[in-house]
């Protein structure tokens, strides 16, 4: 079931915008393709591992993932890592592998790469606040200098 909330009536009635809103809005969901191909990658690399994993626990793992945001709302894996490249490449791979993705080390080392090149530097966040103080010294200096 989804909540409409409407907004005011424009165009002499004629529109009225509003926004639905959803279970689905609160709990992302997968498309039935992937969540199957998840679920069964998920399955295989247990019976790779020598364990069973009903299609239960298989759902589970998938719907806490999406809600601990391991993956997005298409079923693509999020790696949050940290660590040299060493660690952040063996993470991946493991990530991987207890998912049932297949992927090669170079791939592996590709993505950290490209992480690891738009990893944001704090260098902004220095900037803003030397500008930030720069602007409060000027004004306390008008202000003291104004007074005179």
């Amino acid at each position: 079931m989804r909540l409409w909330l409407s907004g005011p009536r424009i165009l002499c009635g004629l529109v009225r915008p509003g926004i639905s809103l959803g279970c689905e809005d609160w709990n992302p969901r997968l498309p039935s393709y992937r969540r199957y191909e998840l679920r069964h990658g998920l399955q295989e690399a247990a019976k790779a591992r020598g364990e069973l994993m009903t299609k239960e626990d298989a759902n589970y793992a998938i719907d806490k993932a999406l809600a601990t945001g391991l993956l997005d709302s298409n079923g693509n894996l999020n790696f949050h890592m940290h660590g040299t490249r060493e660690e952040i490449i063996t993470s991946i791979l493991t990530t991987a592998k207890a998912w049932g993705q297949l992927m090669t080390c170079d791939q592996a080392e590709q993505l950290a790469d490209r992480a690891i090149r738009k990893a944001r530097w704090p260098i902004g966040n220095i900037v803003t606040i030397a500008i930030i103080a720069a602007f409060i010294a000027v004004t306390v200096l008008a202000f003291v200098l104004g007074r005179r």
